[in-house]
């Protein structure tokens, strides 16, 4: 813990350095070769990509716009066109509004941008638990084709279909932080104009013990018709199966650094089992539950919406703080920022713990707001736990989690 702490108090020196660096001002006339090393005294600023020592220090100059966390969605549609969405909350603009999120919860003031929390001392999100407390807010955007009116003023590539997308984003808990927050991220198919129902969900949910996991879920017939009625319909989905990762990402021991979380869905093809659900930490592959018949033959509509939560089915033990930053949903890999403040990690295996599951009202259909409410049973105990595969081929006596039939619905 002590190297840890020696370690992370370098990196916040050499950024404030770098800080520092940026905000000097280059002699008339002088340049530098990129890639170069020299000494730099007050008054004189190094060119892009150059490295520079101060004292015994040696920073490198990040190239024009591409500091980490800062630009990243400065001019996105034009070098990523297979970019579908980016936010580095450096848009201080509103939350909802087209281009963006169509809706947000703030939780009274809980859930804000804020200047500074971000990756690299950027503009991030921040969301506060208070003791006890379940829902902190959320985030819910929408893009491609999609029936409902409420959800499509995202406006975001409204003619097109994604049957496949991958999205990332940068997640930190506060130093010190403690216990395992039930759910983090979802993406779905919405079928209708008028309600919210779903034909499959691919949840992004914790598994109760510190470890982010995929939950896979179907809501399509055998005649390929939608099944589920309203959001979040559990008596009509059938569960896949959970697959969690090993790095205890929610742990106090890793908390106060960044996670860059990026997720994998795609939809089977019509008449095959070949749907995929994945999850990447850091660049090196978490989870995955494959082989899946997500949708059946159903192919009205594609993956058209992707929710970012904040909600803690126990409620939080304590107040406490995490934060997001550099979210992107594209057609193809994202990967993560090219940044010191996410070092590589290699723990050990961990086993994971049933993900029970939820229940919503459906939302308010026309263009008011939807405000529903989780609500979830306690997660189950060591006993009613079975055993569970990670990745790959069961082994002899596992089986797959089912939440349905774990907790009775």
């Amino acid at each position: 813990m002590r190297c840890d702490l020696l370690r992370w108090s370098l990196v916040a020196v050499v950024a404030a350095v770098a800080v520092s660096v940026a905000a000097w001002e280059l002699p008339a006339g002088q340049q530098a070769a990129a890639g170069s090393v020299r000494d730099v005294e007050r008054g004189a600023r190094p060119t892009a990509g150059e490295r520079v020592s101060v004292g015994q220090l040696e920073v490198e100059q990040p190239a024009a716009g591409q500091q980490a966390g800062v630009a990243e969605c400065r001019g996105w549609q034009e070098r990523h066109p297979e970019w579908i969405f980016c936010d580095d909350f450096e848009d201080d603009s509103a939350m909802v509004r087209p281009g963006r999120y169509f809706e947000y919860g703030d939780d009274d003031g809980d859930f804000v941008r804020r200047v500074g929390v971000g990756v690299g001392g950027s503009a991030g999100m921040r969301v506060r638990w208070q003791r006890g407390e379940v829902g902190a807010g959320g985030m819910k955007i929408s893009f491609g084709r999609n029936p409902n009116e409420y959800m499509s003023r995202s406006n975001i590539r409204t003619d097109e279909d994604f049957r496949e997308i991958w999205y990332r984003m940068y997640l930190r808990m506060e130093p010190g932080w403690t216990g395992s927050p039930a759910k983090l991220s979802r993406a779905t198919v919405f079928t209708s104009a008028s309600d919210w129902r779903q034909a499959m969900i691919a949840h992004l949910w914790s598994d109760g013990k510190e470890h982010l996991g995929v939950d896979p879920a179907s809501c399509v017939d055998e005649g390929n018709r939608v099944m589920c009625t309203k959001y979040n319909d559990f008596d009509r989905l059938q569960w896949l199966g959970f697959r969690a990762g090993t790095t205890p990402l929610f742990s106090t021991a890793l908390s106060g650094r960044w996670f860059c979380v990026e997720a994998h869905v795609r939809l089977n093809d019509p008449g095959q089992a070949n749907g995929l659900q994945e999850y990447y930490l850091d660049d090196r592959l978490e989870a995955r539950s494959d082989r899946l018949d997500f949708v059946r033959g159903y192919a009205d509509y594609a993956i058209n919406a992707v929710f970012f939560e904040n909600y803690w089915n126990a409620g939080s033990p304590r107040e406490q703080e995490r934060y997001f930053d550099n979210i992107v949903i594209s057609e193809e890999r994202v990967g993560c920022l090219d940044t010191d403040d996410t070092p590589t990690l290699t723990p050990a295996p961990s086993p994971a713990t049933a993900t029970p599951s939820e229940t919503k009202p459906p939302p308010p259909t026309g263009t008011q707001a939807p405000q529903p409410t989780d609500t979830q049973a306690p997660l189950p105990t060591a006993s009613q736990t079975p055993t569970r595969v990670v990745s790959g081929t069961p082994a002899p006596g596992s089986v797959l989690f089912m939440p349905m039939a774990l907790n009775g619905e």
